[in-house]
Order: C-alpha cells, then structure tokens, then sequence
C-alpha cells in the first residue's frame, strides 16, 4: 500500500485520478458476465494469496526466532503518534484509500479512489477505461472540434420546481401511434397531448450507467465502464446538483433498487446531488411486493410524493423507475385493462407504470408546488419491446421517448427535430435560471433552432459511435478511423443502400465530418485538455 501511494506522487500529476480506481465496477456485480478469463483470474489471484501467506506466516516465525531483547517501545509509540496525528490532521477529506466513495465531494475523489487490487484491475482491463487515441482523433486541427462550453439565455422569471422521470427501458414504440407496439396508457397519453413531445429523441448508448451521464451531466462516455467508474471523474463536466444548489435548489434522487445499485449512488454524489433514496430507505419495505431489480414503482412514487410535500421550492426531483425493467415483473394485484392491445410483458409494465405516475400526479396537482413546476420525461435507453419478436436496426435502436410537460402551458407541441439525451442537462439549468457557463455537448431543447440537419451522436459499443440527422445515420468505426454504412433511415427501411459505397455524397460527408469532430472534442475533455 506505501508503495502504491507513492506511485502515485508520479501518477496523480498526470493523470488526475489514483492509478486504481476502477475496482468497484467489478465488485459490484462480480459474478454477473463471469467466463472462463475471470475464473482463471480469481484462481490465480486465490492462490497468490495462499502462497503470500505462506511466505508472510514462514517469515515473521523467523523473524522473531531471530530477534534480539530491545526496547522498542519508545520508537513504536512515536510512530503510532505520527501515523494518528496525520489521519487527524486529514479532517472531513476521508483520505482513507477503504473508504466509501458515495458519501464525498465530488472533487475528492480522485483522492479517494485508492487500494491495490484497483490497481491490479486497472493492468487487466485497461482497454474498457481508456479512450481511444488514434492519431486521426489526437492530431485533428482545434478548429474541428464542438463547442460545449454552454450558457442559456435566461429569463428573469421565478425558477420552477424541476421533476425529471428517467424511464427504465421505454422505447419510442411505446409513444409512436404508427407502431404495433404502441401502449395504451390512458394518463401518459394525455399527458402527451398537453407537452413538448420529441418524435425523433435518441439515446446515447444501449445502457442506464451511460444514459445516467449523458442525462444528467450532458457528456459522453466513451470508456466502455461507466465514467463515474473510470479514471476521468475528475476531468471538467456539469454537476448538475451543485449547479442547481447554486440558485437555491434542493436536489433528490429516489429509486427502488438496492443501495448503490449500478453504481447509481456514486455518480448521483458525484455529480452534486444531495439526497440519494432507495429501497432500503422506505419504511417497511421488507413487506412490501418487490420486482427483480427491487421494489415496484408505486411504492417508490408513494414515498417520493411524501418527500417532495416536505421540500422547500425550488427542488430538483429525479425519478428512475425500475419496473419497466426486465424482466418486466408486475405487482400481483395488477391487472392489465387492455390485454389485446398491451400483450407483451414490456407493454404491460409500461401500463402499470402509467398507473403509478397517474395516482403520483393525482396527488401532486393538489400541492402549492405543482403550478412552478416542469416535468421531463426521458427513457435511459432503448430496449425492444417485444423479446418474443427481436429485431435489430442501426436507427430505431436509439429511438426513445422524450417529452417535457408544464402544467401552466398545457398546450401541446411537437417537435421533429433530431434530439438526444445529452440535450436534457441544459433544458434542466434552463429551468434552474442558471446563468453561468457549464459544459455539454447538447441543447435546450425549448431554445434550440428548428435545424432538420441539426446532427446527434450515439455509441453502440466501444468500437462503433453513430450520428443522426433527420434522415441519415452513419455508423463510424473509431478504431479503423472510417465509417462502416450510411443510411436513409425514412426511405430505406430495409437498409439495403448503404451510402459508403458512394464517396461523393454530400450526407456522408457532413455525417463523417460532424463524428469526427464529436470524437475529437471528447478525446479533448477526458484529457483535461482545453475545451471550448
């Protein structure tokens, strides 16, 4: 551990993070995705341990055998002096390398984020944190790279109380009146009807530990582990909590899972936000009916509706349901009123969700709060709604649901322009009044311009990113620095013209072009180095 630390004194400089601290992505979860490497690993890791304490038991025997009656005691006192008077001296920075990392500051963690094991997995799966460095990315002109240093226009108005739902698997199917999966959901329909809605909304990646980001804090991942679980926590981003509290604001985040589920408690605190709720933090909710993944959403809806009635506005609410989640369990006394049309298990969580936020909203219409208020509703990812029926498609995959609903308009507006989750964060500041720079790489999406051609990014794995206009998507391979197809996704439903073939078109060029800036500009911040 001394030696550890000391590399450290070389590394920290350079890099701004411990050089250990990806460990707890693999704990949480440590048998889940197990093939025969890892098995192989945790033997081999078993028996270094045994042979270690082996040698450690053989050589402290022969140590003492060896030794020499002294007076020691002096020596070891002082030692124990200097060793309690600098962990003292450490006040409120925790800089025990064991301690929890949800119960910090968001800046301390690149001090905390410390042990030996983490720095053994940092070697083995050293290709997942990463970013990529290719020279085509690394030695791109400054003028080809995004603005993300952001500031909206504010309007001298009260700031709202701002409630976002992030939706659990929910794909556009479920909203899109054309598709043979759309649900009916008698509430949320109508709560359509009075909103912002985003016909063409995309997520950024196929998983909540990416969607949470780039909601919340407007920026990629581009490490293949959850940035909050990465060596770049300390790299410049929006902290959306401590922003909003900057103006004021409370901020709570309640789910129904299990605490630090998904690393979820880390990355809220990291991110600024004050109250994390889950299960555990429900009265009774032993005895309370669960799904897979924790308790149903009614319960959590419940406990976060008594929550809110006790808050000061203006407050900042997240919402991340779990029940529409797989593998879409539903409370026993549930029961579906519209089987013929609702018939997959996805279809049918999805309308008791719509039950649970109908009884939340019941109650929050009747509060002195609702009227301020603004309600973002945001799905964390795709997610095929019919497992029966799996079809796999380089466009519809990010297609999500996305709308904002404000009780004091209640008129609706449709908006076709293409949107994507890393637009949210600056809608939430908008909300917030918040004046000051911040960075994302998306929008307001009440402010932005009406641009058809207005191009959003998706990865679908640590190989493949995607751009999105109103018709095309591209799909580039960041480490062959050359796309793999362009599509006209409205035209071409079977994607059976792929557009490389054809290095003159005008739409793969400005596609690629907008990629490799996106890329660029990403490589730039998760270096710390100068943004714009």
């Amino acid at each position: 551990m001394v030696l550890l630390n000391i590399t450290d004194i070389f590394y920290f400089p350079f890099k701004l993070q411990r050089a250990d601290a990806e460990l707890l992505y693999v704990l949480r979860n440590p048998f889940e995705d197990v093939n025969a490497t890892y098995f192989l690993l945790a033997v081999a890791v078993i028996i270094a341990f045994f042979l270690l304490s082996l040698l450690m038991y053989k050589w402290i025997n022969i140590s003492f055998k060896s030794a020499k009656p002294g007076n020691y005691g002096i020596a070891s006192i002082v030692f124990f002096l200097i060793i309690s008077i600098a962990i003292l001296l450490s006040g409120t920075k925790k800089l025990l390398p064991t301690y929890p990392l949800v119960s910090i500051s968001y800046n301390q963690l690149p001090l905390t984020q410390n042990s030996f094991h983490q720095f053994i997995y940092s070697l083995f799966r050293k290709n997942e944190s990463m970013v990529f460095n290719e020279d085509y990315i690394r030695n791109m002109p400054d003028s080809e790279r995004l603005t993300i240093i952001k500031k909206n226009i504010v309007e001298d108005t009260q700031p709202k109380n701002i409630m976002l739902f992030i939706m659990e698997s929910v794909p556009y199917d479920f909203f899109d009146s054309s598709s043979e999966y759309k649900v009916k959901m008698p509430f949320l329909d109508s709560l359509v009807k009075k909103s912002t809605f985003f016909t063409s909304a995309f997520s950024y990646s196929h998983n909540s530990n990416k969607g949470i980001t780039a909601i919340l804090a407007g920026t990629p991942t581009i490490t293949e582990i959850p940035l909050y679980h990465s060596a770049y926590t300390s790299m410049l981003l929006t902290h959306v909590g401590s922003d909003l509290s900057e103006e004021g604001y409370s901020s709570d985040f309640f789910i129904g899972d299990n605490y630090d589920n998904f690393g979820f408690a880390k990355c809220v605190n990291w991110l600024g936000i004050q109250h994390y709720y889950c299960m555990t933090d429900i009265p009774g909710y032993q005895h309370m009916e669960k799904h897979t993944m924790g308790l149903h959403d009614e319960y959590v809806m419940h406990f976060m509706q008594d929550k809110i009635d006790q808050l000061r506005p203006p407050f900042f609410a997240v919402n991340f349901n779990i029940s529409t989640h797989f593998p879409n369990d539903l409370p026993s006394h549930f029961k579906e009123k519209y089987p013929l049309i609702n018939r997959t298990p996805h279809m049918k969580t999805m309308s008791y969700y719509n039950e649970c936020l109908s009884a939340f909203f019941k109650h929050a219409s009747q509060q002195s709060w609702y009227k301020n208020s603004v309600f973002i509703f945001c799905s964390d990812h795709w997610m095929n709604p019919d497992f029966n029926n799996f079809k796999n498609d380089v466009e519809k995959n990010f297609r999500i649901g996305l709308f904002i609903f404000d009780p004091q308009k209640s008129v609706q507006t449709i908006i076709h322009t293409p949107v994507s989750q890393l637009d949210v964060v600056n809608t939430i500041l908008h909300f917030g009044n918040y004046r000051k720079e911040f960075i994302s790489y998306g929008d307001d999406l009440l402010q932005m311009s009406a641009d058809s051609n207005r191009v959003v990014f998706a990865k679908e794995n640590n190989v493949l990113y995607e751009a999105f206009d109103s018709s095309y998507v591209l799909g580039f391979n960041v480490i062959q620095g050359k796309p793999e197809f362009c599509y006209n996704y409205l035209e071409d439903k079977k994607r059976a013209n792929n557009l490389i073939g054809n290095k003159n078109d005008e739409n793969v060029q400005r596609l690629l072009i907008k990629i490799k800036s996106f890329l660029h500009t990403a490589y730039l911040q998760y270096e710390n180095k100068k943004v714009r």
